[in-house]
């Protein structure tokens, strides 16, 4: 926006300067040839008299004129460097100076009574100049010769030239002045714009108390725009912050009853001696559990919500094994393991005896704890569906043509349908038997407040492969790691 404010206002005065450059430039450029023009006119006119006197009879005039001739001739020729032809009416040379082309169309134009006057590339002169031919004409109308006049148009180019470079010097130095104005009007008027665009963009990273200074918004439009920005965020912080209180105070608070519910249920269950009665409290049990289960994972969900941390580099390899190493006792009671591959498939460790490379560019940028928790979820869902002898693999890759480093969680299970995986991340919605719906929904939470994303796609040979996409750290240089 600045680099086009600025662009605008010169072409605003670029279009000033040339509707009153040119123009003036034009003029002036004019008026100094037809000052020449007017000289030479006027200088052969005089010359053309004097030759009209003195080609009369031989007397005293005649002689007198021929003398005011020879001198006027020598001082113009001297004056402007230019050169005085004289011919009779006859062609002849008048006064013994030698004629170049004196059976010319300018010549025979002048012996019959016409004034011709004409810019040439390459005159007697041998250079550019202005020819002006007048005819000598006596008292009673008789011509009786002719005048060339031809001078260089050299001085009158150059100081046309020094009027043009002149006006280009101004024009410069106006349109830096203007750059440097333009710059500063630019800087003042987009300031609020830059104000609000912060705001912006810590609204956009969870922090819903950024607000704008009213005072530093200029003009009152501004303002009125930064106040209602003001209120409309104030009041999404209002809203929201209820709704997480509410979500994390509910969550709480339904623990303590729901752990007595199930002491008592437990207490209840020792007392039984019917077996119906004993499964019936087996069911009660398991829906506490259950019930559990979804008052923890909304706490979580809540809390991800309100998140505000700034990503930071993460050794994605690093969480991987750590993940793997937490988990390792979970795969082992559904008869399942944990592989971790680094750097590409089959690339890497398997299990958590080996040892592997992650190799460079697994550094991604997460906030601190919120990645763990998004794979805890998806490795949970991953086992829970995963067959006896099979592995959960968590393969981390980094592809070239992208600044993002891709994360797997691979599962050898039933898979999902393309309906059930559009709906995965809807809350609550679940096709685990005791599930909460929630696990998904929190992982794509934490993943997409630090900038990545997550989706579901079928395994090749069968299973489902959740995959996220998280911003790569370019400025970390990777190298191998021993896991």
């Amino acid at each position: 926006m600045r680099r086009r404010l600025v662009a605008s206002y010169l072409v605003i005065v670029g279009l000033a300067l040339v509707a009153f450059t040119v123009p003036v430039g034009l003029q002036l450029t004019d008026l100094l040839r037809s000052d020449q023009r007017e000289v030479a006119l006027r200088e052969a006119r005089t010359i053309a008299v004097l030759l009209a006197t003195a080609t009369e009879a031989d007397d005293a005039t005649a002689r007198g004129a021929r003398v005011a001739l020879l001198q006027l001739r020598d001082e113009m020729e001297e004056q402007t460097d230019g050169r005085v032809e004289l011919i009779g009416v006859d062609r002849s040379p008048a006064l013994g100076r030698p004629v170049v082309g004196a059976d010319d169309g300018d010549f025979d134009a002048a012996l019959s009574g016409q004034e011709r006057v004409r810019s040439l590339d390459d005159s007697v002169l041998g250079e550019r100049g202005l020819q002006v031919t007048v005819p000598a004409t006596t008292d009673d109308g008789r011509v009786d010769g002719a005048v060339r006049v031809t001078v260089p148009t050299a001085p009158v180019d150059e100081e046309v030239r020094g009027i043009w470079l002149f006006r280009l010097a101004a024009g410069a130095v106006v349109l830096v002045l203007s750059v440097i104005a333009s710059a500063v009007v630019a800087t003042s008027l987009l300031r609020p714009l830059r104000l609000l665009d912060a705001m912006a963009d810590r609204i956009s990273r969870g922090d819903l108390t950024a607000r704008a200074d009213l005072d530093a918004m200029g003009p009152p439009e501004m303002r009125r725009l930064a106040s209602t920005l003001n209120d409309g965020t104030r009041r999404i912080e209002v809203l929201l912050s209820a709704q997480r209180a509410f979500t994390a105070d509910a969550s709480h608070q339904l623990r303590t009853p729901l752990t007595a519910l199930r002491l008592g249920l437990e207490n209840l269950q020792d007392r039984l001696d019917d077996p119906a009665d004993v499964a019936a409290v087996d069911r009660a049990l398991s829906e506490s559990g259950r019930l559990s289960r979804l008052v923890s994972d909304l706490l979580v969900l809540a809390r991800s919500q309100g998140a505000s941390a700034t990503p930071v580099p993460v050794d994605v390899g690093a969480v991987l094994e750590a993940r793997a190493e937490v988990w390792s006792s979970s795969a082992e009671d559904v008869g399942a393991r944990i592989v971790v591959e680094l750097g590409g498939p089959g690339v890497g460790r398997s299990g958590l005896g080996g040892s592997g490379s992650g190799g460079p560019g697994l550094v991604a940028l997460a906030s601190s704890g919120q990645l763990e928790q998004a794979l805890d979820n998806l490795i949970d869902n991953a086992l829970r569906v995963c067959p006896t002898g099979e592995a959960v693999t968590l393969r981390a890759t980094a592809p070239p043509e992208a600044d993002a480093v891709l994360v797997e969680v691979i599962d050898r299970g039933p898979g999902m349908s393309a309906a059930d995986r559009a709906r995965a991340f809807d809350r609550f919605w679940s096709t685990t038997p005791g599930g909460s719906g929630l696990g998904l929904a929190i992982a794509r939470e934490l993943v997409q407040h630090d900038g990545g994303s997550v989706d579901l796609v079928d395994t090749p040979g069968g299973g489902l492969t959740a995959r996220l996409v998280l911003p790569r750290d370019t400025a970390a240089t990777g190298g191998d790691r021993a896991g």
